[in-house]
């Protein structure tokens, strides 16, 4: 089964973000550009949201 190249990791806490982008970046995945955080309506944080590419294999 092959792996997605460009994938969107997306969590409602910054914590839990820093953890999955860790166990992504042990699977062959890096961070591409900024996070992005998105909020509601009352101007809360809805989510943190990081964009993550497979590394090419040389």
């Amino acid at each position: 089964m092959d792996k997605e190249k460009y994938i969107v990791v997306v969590e409602h806490y910054d914590k839990q973000l820093v953890k999955t982008v860790n166990e992504k970046m042990n699977e062959g995945y890096e961070p591409h550009g900024n996070i992005v955080i998105a909020f509601n309506e009352a101007g809360v944080i809805k989510s943190y949201v990081q964009i993550m590419i497979l590394k090419e294999e040389k």
